[in-house]
C-alpha cells in the first residue's frame, strides 16, 4: 500500500517535471558545460515551486529535483564497484540511488523554506540563498561531500570564475542559480524584456569583472624561475594497480616515465596518489628504484602509503612523501579528510561485517589537518590527497600561506566518465578561491597545472599515459578576500538575500 501511494505521488506531473529538471542541470556540469541546461533546470524548479499548493508539495518538488540532479550527476561512482575482481558488482545500482536520496533531502529543505516566501522574485531570491547555504552544509555534514557545486559549470570559461576569489564557489553558485531561475518569472511580454535584460546585465557583469581581473593578472607563461615540475600519469588500470604480480612493473612504469626526455631540466617529479604498493619510506628496494627516477638535485613528491608503529599500535596513512635523488626522506603530508567506506568504515564497531571498497585491509588513520609543508629546495606547499581538493575554504593554511598547492589522486576508480572531469573542475575553483597555483597528478585523469586564476597551463587528459612538464605559476601577491575571510563572505551574502526576500513579508497559506 505504501509503495502504491508513493507511485501515485511520483506520477503526478509536477514531480516528474521536477525530476527531469534535476536531470537537465547535469548537462551544465563538467565535462558537458551546456549552460542552457542550467536555465531549463532552475527555471523549471522555480516555476514548479510557485505552483506548489502546500509545504509538502514544495518539499517533494525539491526532493525530486535533487534526486534527479545527484543521482545522475554522481552515477559515475558506480564504476568503482565494477572493478574486476573486487566482488562489488551487485552493489553498482546503489550509488545513484543513495546519492539521489541524500541530495534530494537537501533540495527538499530548499524547496520547503522557499515556499514560505512570496511567489515570484522573492521566492527565487530565497531559493537561491538557501541553495548556497545548503552547499556549505554539504561541505561538513557527515564529514562533508561538496561535490558538483553549481559554480563548477563556469570552469570552462576562466572569466566567469573570477568572482570566486571574493565570495568563493558558494557565492558564485547562489548568483548562478538566481540568474538561471529568472525565466520562471516571465508571465508577459513586458516581464520577458525585464528578465532578459537582467540576465544579460548580470552575465556581462561577471564577464566584465573576470576580464578585468585576468587583464591585470600575469601572463600564463609567467612562472617562477628555476622550478620545472614533471607530473607523471601512469594510467594503470585499477584492476591491476593492487595486483601483487604487477607491483614491481607498476613501480618501474613510474620510474621510466620520470626519466623520459627532458628529465635533466626537471626540479620536481610528482607521482599520483598511492603510486606504488611499496611503502617508499620503509622499503629499501623501492627507494633504490625511486633514486633512479631522479636526476641530481631533483626531488620526488609521491603518493604513498606510510606506516607508523609504536609497540603494538600500528597506524597506516594515505600520504605524500618527499625523497631526494639519494633516497633520503625529506618530509610528508598525511591525508586528513578520509573517504568513508573507501579508507575507513564508519561505525565499524557496530557493523563489523561491513568492509571497505579498497583492497587495503586496515582502516587508514587521519592526518593532522591542512598545513603548509616546508621541504628542502621546494617552495612551501599545501598538499592535498584525492578529494581533499573539493572542500572550499579547507585547502590552505591561513597563518602560513603556501606558494602553491599540490593535489595527487587516483581517478582510475571511475573509468572514462564525468567524475574525473568534475574532480579537476573542483581543483580549478580552489585555485581561484585561494589565489594559488595548483599542480595535479593523477594515476589517470586528469593531470595538469592550474594557475592562480583557474587557467589550465598544461594538461594530460583522461585515459592517457605520459608526463606533463610545467613551470610553476606565481601565486597572487596578496591572499584573495575569500582566502582571508573564507565562508563568512558567502554566508553573509545569503543571509542578506533572505532578509531582502522577506521584507515586506507575507506568509503563504495552504
Amino acid at each position: 500500500m505504501i509503495i502504491r501511494k508513493a507511485a501515485r505521488i511520483f506520477y503526478q506531473k509536477k514531480y516528474l517535471w521536477a525530476l527531469l529538471s534535476g536531470f537537465s542541470a547535469v548537462g551544465a556540469l563538467p565535462p558537458f558545460y551546456i549552460i542552457p541546461c542550467l536555465v531549463i533546470a532552475f527555471s523549471g524548479i522555480v516555476f514548479l515551486l510557485d505552483r506548489a499548493e502546500s509545504k509538502t508539495q514544495a518539499a517533494l518538488t525539491g526532493f525530486w529535483f535533487g534526486f534527479g540532479f545527484f543521482s545522475l550527476g554522481l552515477s559515475w561512482v558506480s564504476n568503482a564497484l565494477l572493478i574486476e575482481g573486487m566482488g562489488f558488482e551487485a552493489l553498482a545500482p546503489l550509488p545513484p540511488l543513495g546519492f539521489g536520496l541524500w541530495g534530494g533531502m537537501f533540495v527538499a529543505v530548499a524547496g520547503l523554506i522557499a515556499w514560505f516566501f512570496k511567489k515570484g522574485l522573492r521566492r527565487l531570491i530565497a531559493f537561491s540563498a538557501v541553495w548556497g547555504i545548503l552547499e556549505w552544509v554539504r561541505a561538513w555534514l557527515f564529514t562533508g561531500f561538496p561535490w558538483n557545486l553549481i559554480a563548477s559549470v563556469w570552469t570552462n570559461w576562466p572569466e566567469m570564475m573570477q568572482t570566486a576569489a571574493i565570495w568563493g564557489s558558494f557565492g558564485l553558485s547562489v548568483l548562478s542559480v538566481f540568474v538561471a531561475g529568472l525565466p520562471a518569472l516571465i508571465h508577459s511580454k513586458k516581464e520577458s524584456v525585464k528578465v532578459i535584460l537582467s540576465m544579460i546585465l548580470i552575465f556581462f557583469g561577471l564577464l566584465g569583472f573576470g576580464s578585468w581581473r585576468l587583464g591585470t593578472a600575469p601572463a600564463q607563461d609567467d612562472t617562477i624561475n628555476g622550478v620545472l615540475i614533471r607530473l607523471v600519469q601512469a594510467n594503470i588500470p585499477q584492476g591491476k594497480k593492487w595486483s601483487a604480480d604487477e607491483a614491481e612493473q607498476n613501480l618501474m612504469k613510474h620510474v621510466h616515465l620520470s626519466r623520459t626526455a627532458g628529465a635533466e631540466k626537471v626540479t620536481h617529479v610528482i607521482w599520483p596518489e598511492t603510486a606504488t604498493q611499496f611503502l617508499l619510506i620503509d622499503d629499501a628496494f623501492a627507494r633504490a628504484m625511486v633514486t633512479s627516477a631522479l636526476t641530481p638535485g631533483s626531488i620526488l613528491l609521491a603518493g604513498s602509503l606510510r606506516r607508523e608503529q609504536k609497540e603494538s599500535d600500528v597506524k597506516l596513512f594515505n600520504s605524500i612523501v618527499a625523497l631526494n635523488d639519494l633516497g633520503v626522506f625529506l618530509g610528508s603530508y598525511d591525508k586528513s579528510h578520509l573517504v568513508p567506506f573507501g579508507e575507513y568504515v564508519p561505525l565499524s564497531e557496530i557493523f563489523p561485517f561491513i568492509r571497505k571498497l579498497t583492497p587495503v585491509a586496515m582502516d587508514f588513520s587521519t592526518g593532522s589537518g591542512v598545513k603548509t609543508t616546508v621541504i628542502p629546495r621546494t617552495l612551501p606547499v599545501g598538499m592535498l590527497v584525492c578529494y581533499e581538493v573539493i572542500f572550499p575554504g579547507q585547502v590552505a593554511e591561513k597563518q602560513t600561506r603556501p606558494y602553491w598547492l599540490l593535489n595527487v589522486t587516483n581517478d582510475g576508480w571511475y573509468g572514462i566518465s564525468a567524475g574525473p572531469h568534475q574532480h579537476f573542475a573542483a581543483a580549478q575553483m580552489r585555485a581561484v578561491e585561494e589565489g594559488l597555483p595548483l599542480a595535479r597528478a593523477a594515476n589517470t585523469g586528469i593531470s595538469g597545472m592550474i594557475d592562480a586564476y583557474g587557467r589550465v597551463t598544461a594538461v594530460l587528459e583522461l585515459g592517457r599515459q605520459g608526463i606533463v612538464d610545467a613551470g610553476l605559476p606565481r601565486r597572487t601577491n596578496k591572499p584573495t578576500l575569500y582566502a582571508k575571510y573564507g565562508n563568512k563572505i558567502p554566508l553573509l551574502f545569503c543571509l542578506i538575500l533572505l532578509v531582502v526576500a522577506a521584507i515586506p513579508y507575507k506568509r503563504q497559506r495552504n
